[in-house]
């Protein structure tokens, strides 16, 4: 403004001074007032639809301390904590909407599914038993709706009880009384929900007759009611989305995905369907689409997704965040295919795709609530690896910083269990200054690029670390310290593998300076596995040290061979618990490796082993071991993975025999590294001690 104001004339520059006091009282006004509820609401409502949940969230909780009684206010700040995953809050919150809007449909549909997750994620069964409760009461009054019922079934499932989600629709029908039974009794959505419970009960028994029979009278009712339905068409008369909603999930339940997609795009073709078959079309057409499209050209997979995220765009009404999300992930990842194939063929990415990649980047880091933190590390990978754009990397990872540091809402996994919370966000800031120091090193700012890696490797000399170090150093000619460095980097490696693709560039990048340094390159290994051997013992040392000392649920759950195991009762023992699933492919791979370490204790009366399945399909469990030839003992659960919090599978908890938690891990690192560091830490458990070790 002083630039425009010394050009101007004495008497322009007073007519301006006087606009711009005018323009001062007026904002002065503004301010003292702030602007209406209605105001408010609006300016919230526009920052969710561009992404910005954070100012969202704060512009609902503002207009709702404007207007304690605001419905509309109060159900965005819930739907806005549940949006962030802030679950404790956002319950709180749905339950005032409630209280102020009780017979408002979305305000219990987003109480359910804020239960549902949060029960979830955060190891609650109480609210997933509270889903379960209320939901029934939900689908009472509203059974029109769908996305009650899904989150009951959800609950349901999470606790591996799906009889029970039978038993539930059962008596719903029976005990409903007067507009409640008619609403219930005549709708189509609560009749095809009921049939499949049906059906899914018969499939997990293993009763093949009962399935026959369910599928015939299933076969039966659809034949009906896709008759109606072309009836309807060709009166004109009013659509009966639920008949609809019946056909397309009925035609799921057969597997029959034609006639299923025909009458999803039916309902697509109306707001009130789009309300209906949002979850399945999602999964069942246009992710199942994009799947299928995986060979095929850039422009093709493209337009795919392109449909699919125009069909869930969000709107403050209309639209679904978390497939448009996924739409988006989907397309990124095209977007970098396509940069990566320009890459090799050329050494250079075109500038409107890197645009258009850096632009998606922005939304993501917004959209992407669960792990946001991972989506700045994306697109920061991304321009450090193609040696581009380095100011936006510095953007990205400076803000990404600011952020954790802030514990701004979104960025850190919602599953992790509160005592895990501050150390992943450690960790996130750790691996976010690695990043930010390669950017530096990008830009040639080496001694700001210096300064980080040096801090880090003082924190944790990890091999990455190790190696971004001893790189910068050898290139400024500090051969001496950098040889030492990429050494030791390659020492850890062996231990932390982060690395990976870049090992033998390191190996050869310390051959080249041991010649300059003119040392014994034969005493190379020597030196790498003389590191090797000191880090894993460290790294023994505080495996093994290193126990949560937690308590342990209690359960009681049946094998295959109906037998029951209550936990409890195996006090004195080494109790290693492994959930997992038919459907996980970890799971799978570890598996042979886990019947290996079972039978290698078969001896061993003060260890038992209990591999539980989380598997709704109780037959599908029975199939696959048979199948696999598989004889360790396997538990179907009911629940206890909630209880344990278990988040992702496998899952692995080792008891002490105290009966307490002293060790968890989740995933499966390899066969190596699992069958080595499940027997240190149940030898360092078992009466006699560690067993002793030998290292290769």
């Amino acid at each position: 403004m002083a630039f425009f104001r010394q050009r101007l004339s004495a008497s322009e520059s007073c007519t301006l001074s006087l606009f711009l006091a005018l323009v001062a009282v007026s904002i002065t006004s503004c301010s003292e007032s702030g602007p209406s509820i209605d105001e408010q609401l609006q300016i919230a409502r526009q920052d969710y639809e561009a992404f910005d949940f954070l100012a969202a969230r704060d512009g609902f909780e503002e207009a709702l301390n404007q207007d304690p009684d605001n419905v509309e206010a109060a159900y965005g700040h819930a739907r806005l904590l549940m949006e962030l995953n802030q679950y404790e809050d956002a319950i709180a919150a749905f339950e005032l909407a409630l209280s102020l809007a009780p017979d408002n449909p979305h305000v219990h549909e987003g109480y359910l599914n804020t239960l549902v997750w949060g029960g979830k994620l955060r190891g609650r069964r109480d609210w997933l038993d509270r889903t379960i409760e209320l939901g029934q009461e939900t689908i009472r009054s509203f059974p029109d709706r769908v996305k009650p019922y899904e989150s009951v079934e959800d609950a349901v499932g999470e606790l591996n009880q799906s009889e029970r989600w039978l038993r539930i629709l059962d008596a719903l029908a029976m005990r409903s009384e007067g507009a409640s039974a008619y609403r219930i009794n005549n709708s189509q959505v609560f009749r095809i929900h009921r049939i499949g419970a049906r059906l899914r009960a018969a499939r997990s028994s293993g009763d093949t007759s009962a399935v026959a029979t369910i599928e015939d009278e299933l076969k039966r009712e659809l034949d009906v009611a896709s008759a109606a339905e072309n009836e309807t068409d060709e009166a004109g008369t009013e659509t009966k989305f639920d008949r609809q909603y019946f056909l397309a999930y009925g035609y799921e339940l057969l597997n029959d995905s034609d006639e299923q997609h025909r009458w999803l795009n039916r309902l697509d073709e109306t707001p009130e369907g789009r309300e209906m078959n949002g979850d399945m079309i999602h999964f069942d057409v246009f992710y199942m689409d994009h799947f299928m499209s995986r060979d095929s050209s850039f422009e093709q997979r493209l337009e795919i997704v392109e449909r699919w995220k125009q069909r869930f765009l969000p709107t403050w009404d209309t639209g679904d965040v978390g497939a448009f999300r996924v739409a988006l992930s989907e397309e990124q990842s095209i977007l970098e295919d396509e940069a990566d194939r320009q890459n090799e063929e050329s050494g250079q990415v075109d500038e409107d795709l890197l645009d258009r990649i850096i632009g998606n980047a922005y939304d993501l880091v917004r959209l992407e609530t669960w792990t946001g933190a991972g989506a700045y590390s994306r697109i920061t990978r991304l321009l450090i690896d193609f040696e581009v754009r380095h100011e936006v990397a510095l953007e990205f990872v400076d803000e990404a910083i600011a952020g954790l540091k802030e514990k701004r809402a979104g960025l850190i996994y919602p599953g992790a269990s509160l005592d895990e919370v501050d150390g992943a966000r450690e960790n996130w800031i750790a691996s976010m200054e690695r990043l930010r120091g390669l950017v530096l090193v990008g830009l040639d700012r080496n001694a700001e690029a210096e300064e980080v890696f040096r801090q880090l490797v003082a924190n944790a000399p990890r091999s990455d670390r190790l190696a971004a170090l001893g790189e910068l150093l050898a290139d400024q000619g500090s051969t001496e310290e950098a040889y030492e460095l990429l050494v030791a980097a390659l020492g850890h490696d062996a231990q932390d593998e982060r690395l990976r693709s870049n090992a033998d560039r390191i190996r050869e990048l310390v051959e080249e300076l041991a010649l300059a340094l003119s040392r014994d390159e034969r005493r190379l290994d020597a030196e790498i596995d003389s590191i090797r051997i000191e880090v894993a013992d460290a790294a023994r040392q505080h495996l093994i040290g290193d126990r949560l000392d937690r308590a342990a649920p209690d359960f009681i759950l049946t094998d295959t061979e109906g037998h029951q195991w209550r936990l409890s009762e195996l006090i004195g023992k080494v109790v290693v618990l492994n959930y997992w699933a038919t459907w996980c492919g970890p799971c799978r791979q570890e598996f042979p490796h886990y019947s290996s370490l079972v039978d290698s204790y078969a001896s061993a009366d003060d260890v038992v082993f209990l591999a539980i399945t989380t598997d709704h399909d109780h037959s599908l469990t029975r199939e696959f071991l048979m199948e696999n030839d598989y004889r360790f003992t396997v538990l179907f659960d009911e629940g206890s993975a909630t209880d344990f919090h278990v988040t992702g599978i496998p899952a692995h908890f080792i008891l002490g025999p105290e009966g307490r938690i002293q060790y968890a891990t989740s995933g499966f690192p390899g066969a190596e590294r699992y069958n080595e560091e499940m027997r240190w830490r149940i030898d360092a458990l078992r009466a006699g001690g560690v067993a002793p070790v030998e290292l290769d």
